[in-house]
């Protein structure tokens, strides 16, 4: 972690504090809300983040009971609200500022997907306190319906339409029931810990008016988690056809979570190649260009995504990038957030 200073640091605090409050009541800006917080821990201390942490945590609570008083929200609305608040903060926290005897327990990247694991429970268990919601189904129902009426007046293919006209709400929710417990949830606390993380650096880079280093270059997955991967996606199949429910959501989880390391794998391969000094500067801008004009390409973005974790993969048997000669590979580091 990095620390400029462990004085003077109220006014950013409480700055950050407010800005904090301000997404996550703002409802498109909901989804930056740990930025603030990160900004604190990389460009001050640990000690300005967990101060942070609690008086962003108490604000938050002070204005949920608010709310309750002046504008008749419910007490379990209330409830889940300062708890999604809390917990993600205090995850997001201890990923980015642990305190100084533990930061050598465990790397930065090790708390960001043990943490995101914790974060899928709040997650899963959140969704289906929605999905429990007496308005839920109904939404569900009619967004069936528009998008019924759209196929029909948009004349797609036969095949397409038949799929559509089979949808009905339970179908739809129990697919969603299915996707959140088999790695939905934990697919969107990397994501949302990860951007959050990577976002809150590159501002304190540029306030320094630091460049920032690529975010996957030194990624290198322990060998021998290929074996975890292959044994999980083998006892998926075998759970799925026994049909062992439990079994088969935590293996599936397991397999998500081992596919995420070699995704940031073969991604840190892409960037090892793309940031060559011998890449002319023009043919790096344009792969990167095509790799984000295929990632928003519906179905090509599957294969590339999945091209990509096949690339991290076979960094097992091919030596694609230099290794540090000094030491083992380590977990994934992501960026120069490690801590």
């Amino acid at each position: 972690m990095n620390s400029e200073s462990k004085k003077g640091n109220n006014i950013p605090v409480l700055v950050a504090v407010g800005v904090c409050l301000f997404f996550i009541k703002s409802g498109f800006l909901s989804f930056f809300f740990l930025v603030p917080l990160g900004f604190i821990a990389f460009k001050y201390d640990y000690r300005a983040a967990w101060k942070t942490l609690f008086l962003a945590a108490v604000g938050n609570t002070f204005m949920a009971f608010t709310s309750m008083a002046t504008r008749g929200i419910p007490l379990g609305q209330a409830f889940w609200d300062i708890l999604y608040f809390t917990v993600m903060t205090l995850i997001f926290t201890w990923i980015v500022a642990p305190p100084p005897r533990l930061q050598n327990q465990m790397s930065a990247d090790m708390r960001l997907l043990a943490g995101s694991c914790l974060g899928a429970l709040l997650f899963t268990a959140i969704f289906f306190r929605i999905m429990a919601s007496p308005g839920f189904a109904e939404n569900v129902a009619s967004w069936i319906h528009v998008l019924g009426s759209f196929n029909r007046s948009s004349g797609t293919d036969v095949v397409q339409t038949a799929m559509i006209e089979s949808l009905n709400t339970e179908l739809v929710l129990d697919a969603m029931r299915s996707l959140m417990l088999r790695g939905a949830s934990l697919i969107s606390c990397i994501f949302l810990f990860f951007v959050s993380r990577q976002i809150s650096l590159t501002v304190v880079h540029m306030s320094r008016r630091e460049r920032a280093s690529p975010f996957f270059t030194g990624v290198h997955v322990y060998p021998l988690i290929i074996w975890v991967f292959s044994a999980s996606l083998l006892l998926v199949v075998l759970t799925r056809i026994i049909n062992l429910e439990i079994p088969e959501i935590i293996l599936w989880n397991i397999l998500i979570l081992c596919a995420i390391l070699y995704l940031a794998q073969g991604l840190g391969i892409l960037q090892f190649f793309l940031t060559r000094p011998a890449m002319p500067p023009f043919l790096r801008l344009s792969v990167s260009i095509l790799f984000v004009v295929l990632l928003f390409s519906p179905v090509i973005n599957a294969v590339l995504l999945a091209g990509i974790v096949l690339l991290g993969i076979a960094e097992n048997w091919v030596g694609f990038r230099t290794r540090d000669k000094n030491g083992p590979p380590s977990t994934p580091e992501a960026g120069n957030g490690g801590n």
